[in-house]
């Protein structure tokens, strides 16, 4: 793994993996983008999560159905109902990181998918109706703005440390889909649903 050390309080930042395109200082808060020859990118400072009761905790391992993992970062997000959290893991086999959504006590792991069609903007997805997505014919269940309280640990995307986002999630063939929209980019992602067993803690 790579060390990096941060720019504004001098603390190590340890790169899990190849994978990785941002991290958060855990003693400061400030955020950096991972460029180049893993060379830092300063973003800004985000906000430090305070303590919330939580089954998972960065650093601590797992395993979902025979998979093992290592929980990477946490961020936690809010919405005019609420909020819900969204924990980055780093699978032992290699692959690249997931995304291991609680919502209200409901588990949903989450894959990114690699955009592949023309995908219609926030303003034009409604609730109710189907949009194409890659292969996918994704029935629209949901559609909400968001935005970032609090964030810890390292993630594989870009996260919105400022300002609100949209976001839209739906099914295709009984999956979850989510379609999030943020910093000019577009991310799409196919969901598993879990039940509380499935996620075994070390």
């Amino acid at each position: 793994m790579a060390q990096l050390n941060c720019e504004t309080c001098g603390a190590p930042l340890a790169v899990e993996n190849q994978f990785i395109r941002s991290v958060t200082c855990q003693f400061c808060g400030s955020s950096y983008l991972i460029s180049g020859e893993q060379g830092l990118n300063p973003r800004g400072k985000g906000v430090k999560l305070a303590d919330y009761p939580s089954r998972l905790s960065v650093g601590q391992s797992g395993e979902i159905k025979g998979k093992k993992f290592t929980v990477l970062g946490r961020v936690r997000y809010a919405y005019d109902e609420g909020f819900w959290e969204e924990w980055q893991i780093n699978w032992s086999d290699g692959t690249p990181p997931a995304w291991l959504e609680e919502d209200e006590g409901y588990w949903t792991l989450y894959k990114r998918e690699r955009v592949r069609s023309q995908i219609p903007t926030h303003e034009e997805v409604k609730v109710g109706s189907t949009i194409q997505v890659n292969t996918m014919n994704v029935f629209i269940t949901e559609k909400r703005s968001g935005r970032m309280v609090g964030q810890e640990g390292q993630f594989s995307a870009v996260m919105p440390i400022a300002g609100d986002f949209g976001y839209a999630t739906g099914t295709a063939d009984g999956k979850p889909v989510s379609i999030t929209y943020w910093d000019g980019e577009i991310e799409v992602e196919t969901g598993t649903d879990l039940e509380p067993h499935e996620v075994k803690l070390s």
